[in-house]
């Protein structure tokens, strides 16, 4: 498809470019593309090279109002005290309450109110291309930013190392050298060095093939941002070759590790308090003591009297009987001697404790791919394998029975990864009349499906970490609560493009518009968990709200666009575009692709070409996040952005 893509889009003259409507979170968040003019120069000795810079401002502002059913009690939400889904339809297993998770992912939507700007970034970008004699040439690039708005929060101050990668960035992205020769009369290339390596049929929904690379979600959100910028460059040593005519073989081998990259803790995007820079802990709130009071006779404490480090804490100091009225640190939560409700009545702290993420070992990661492409039609047919290390993390936890930072024996919570997946994947692509078509099937023996061991209360499920409140039956100091289980995973997609001609498919629709290019693309995927069996007592968690996942789940994202050059009686072309994202049916059992039946967005954009010199764009937007019910905590966080780039 994305070859297809290129032979249909080769020689046309457009001034649209499709952007990407989801950024790997099922989100909502358009990545606007720009075309740079390169400075080109000549060092002699057939030693060339080119110099190009893109320069941007955005802003970003929310538009929606904070879901008081998404906030914890104890930061004045309504989140309701009531079982999670998965604690109702197995309450022999499971015990937890909504209010316990909302407390644990509420930061980023009580920073920002509506009409506020929560992300004002100054970026830029820049690319060092070198060509040499003897087919060798390299590649440099780096990006670097600075928000003003980020840190200008309303509920809570960002931790450190949340603000300073929130704030400011700079950073080296693709660095490598090629060198192309041939052996046999057929070319090869090899690269050394950071790069990206795009596999597969895919365009915008993850979790299939193209899986090399991890994703840098942090920067996918920020108004303004190219998409060279999103995937994370690693390093790797490739190699691709033709062996045959229409036969081509690549292979990789990476040399460092590295994953995901999320919304550090309290920004708008950040829908975790565990997941990304800046977290401090989990947290316990008011109401899960006040579920016990009763048994010592004693009211229920107002909401307040503990929460997270965000929380004023009207809680009484056990020290010196007078109400804290401000907010507390996590090791102030975590000692019982200062904690306020936990500390008097069972002697505890009310924090698991954020330990150090468990990475992944650098070695053991590559992959195999080969391509044949058809003569008479110019269909295209991949395989592929790939060896590698989970990108994408789950939260584990480790005992220790003589913590005192918690009542069950929790010593922390850390982010984990798996190791040594293997993904097996087959690709085609084709092209009828003016439409091109991709198609892609992958299948994982071993997917990481996230599971939450907190919330078992039955001693003798397998996944117990001690969440009855019976020292008797907790788990011995050491032992570490895993928190994910592996399932088989299948994962399709189908892809479609259309550039739009006069005499095209959308031919009428561009007359009826006035407008004298456009182009349609979507993308449907389904993946299959076979295994999955909700009977085993299995404590999944891949929603926000603990829902149920399910066997099959399917979603679909389409973009159309169309292109008013010369618009206006001026120079400038104004290219406007409306795209949806639509989980079709079910859950995804794992983050990737992450499908909630009837959750989705619709982002409506216009792009203006200045047609000047320096090339100079204009991007605006807005989102709006729906459906999903209490799964989806984005459906409160519609938001409009703004960016302005020149490039040369």
């Amino acid at each position: 498809m994305k070859k297809m893509a290129r032979k249909m889009a080769k020689g046309r003259r457009s001034g649209f470019k499709p952007s990407m409507v989801v950024a790997l979170v099922w989100g909502s968040s358009t990545v606007f593309s720009q075309t740079a003019r390169a400075e080109q120069f000549d060092l002699g000795n057939g030693l060339r090279g080119s110099f190009d810079s893109s320069i941007s401002f955005g802003m970003a502002v929310r538009t929606s109002s904070p879901n008081c059913a998404f906030i914890g009690q104890d930061n004045g939400g309504c989140a309701s005290s009531d079982q999670i889904g998965i604690a109702r339809r197995d309450p022999v297993n499971f015990n937890q309450s909504y209010d316990l998770t909302r407390l644990n992912q509420d930061n980023g939507n009580l920073n920002y109110k509506s009409g506020q700007v929560f992300s004002a970034t100054l970026r830029g970008v820049h690319d060092l291309f070198l060509k040499a004699p003897d087919g060798w040439s390299g590649l440099m690039r780096a990006a670097w930013s600075y928000d003003f708005a980020a840190d200008r929060t309303r509920y809570a101050d960002l931790e450190p190392d949340a603000r300073s990668h929130a704030v400011h960035d700079i950073r080296l992205l693709d660095a490598y050298v090629n060198k192309e020769f041939e052996i046999d009369e057929h070319p090869v290339r090899a690269r050394v060095g950071n790069q990206v390596i795009s596999w597969g049929e895919d365009i915008f929904i993850p979790g299939g093939i193209n899986s090399i690379n991890a994703i840098d979600v942090r920067r996918a959100h920020s108004p303004g941002v190219q998409l060279k910028e999103i995937f994370r460059p690693a390093p790797i040593l490739s190699l691709n070759a033709e062996v045959a005519k229409g036969l081509s073989v690549e292979g990789y081998y990476q040399t460092r590790w590295n994953g995901y990259e999320f919304d550090p803790v309290g920004t708008f995007f950040s829908t975790s308090d565990i997941v990304g820079r800046g977290s401090t802990g989990a947290f316990l709130p008011t109401s899960l003591v006040n579920s016990v009071t009763g048994q010592f006779g004693l009211p229920p404490a107002p909401p307040g009297t503990v929460g997270d480090t965000g929380t004023r804490i009207i809680g009484v100091n056990p020290s010196t009987g007078l109400p804290f009225n401000r907010q507390l640190s996590a090791s102030e939560l975590g000692d019982p001697n200062l904690n306020p409700l936990y500390g008097p009545l069972i002697h505890s702290g009310s924090v698991i404790p954020r330990g150090i993420d468990h990475n992944p070992r650098n070695s053991g990661q590559f992959g195999l791919s080969t391509r044949y492409t058809f003569p008479e039609s110019g269909d295209e047919l991949g395989l592929y394998y790939i060896r590698y290390h989970d990108k994408i993390p789950f939260a584990s936890i480790r005992v220790n029975q003589g913590t005192t930072a918690n009542p069950f024996g929790w010593q922390e919570i850390y982010l984990d990864y798996a190791e040594d997946r293997n993904l097996f994947g087959v690709s085609y692509n084709t092209r009828a009349g003016d439409w091109a078509f991709g198609t892609e099937l992958s299948f994982r023996p071993k997917e990481s499906t996230p599971i939450d061991p907190t919330i078992v209360s039955n001693p003798n499920n397998p996944y117990y970490c001690n969440a009855d409140l019976n020292p008797a039956n907790y788990r011995p100091t050491g032992y570490v609560c895993r928190g994910a289980v592996d399932q088989k995973k299948y994962q399709f997609h189908l892809t479609a493009l259309n550039i739009f001609t006069p005499g095209g498919s959308f031919g009428g629709l561009l007359r009826a518009l006035g407008a004298t290019e456009g182009t349609f693309t979507s993308e449907l995927a389904a993946a299959y968990y076979p295994d999955l069996d909700l009977n085993q007592g299995i404590p999944y968690s891949v929603t926000s709200d603990y829902r149920s996942p399910t066997k099959l789940s399917s979603g679909l994202v389409a973009q159309i666009g169309v292109n008013y050059p010369a618009a206006f009686g001026g120079q400038a072309s104004f290219a406007p575009d409306l795209s949806l994202s639509y989980g079709m049916s079910g859950v995804s059992a794992s983050a990737l692709p992450g499908f909630i039946q009837g959750a989705g967005a619709v982002v409506l954009g216009l792009t203006v070409d200045f047609k000047t010199k320096p090339a100079t764009k204009m991007r605006v937007d807005y989102t709006h996040n729906y459906g999903g019910g209490l799964s989806n905590l984005s459906r409160d966080r519609d938001f409009a952005t703004f960016s302005f780039t020149t490039s040369f």
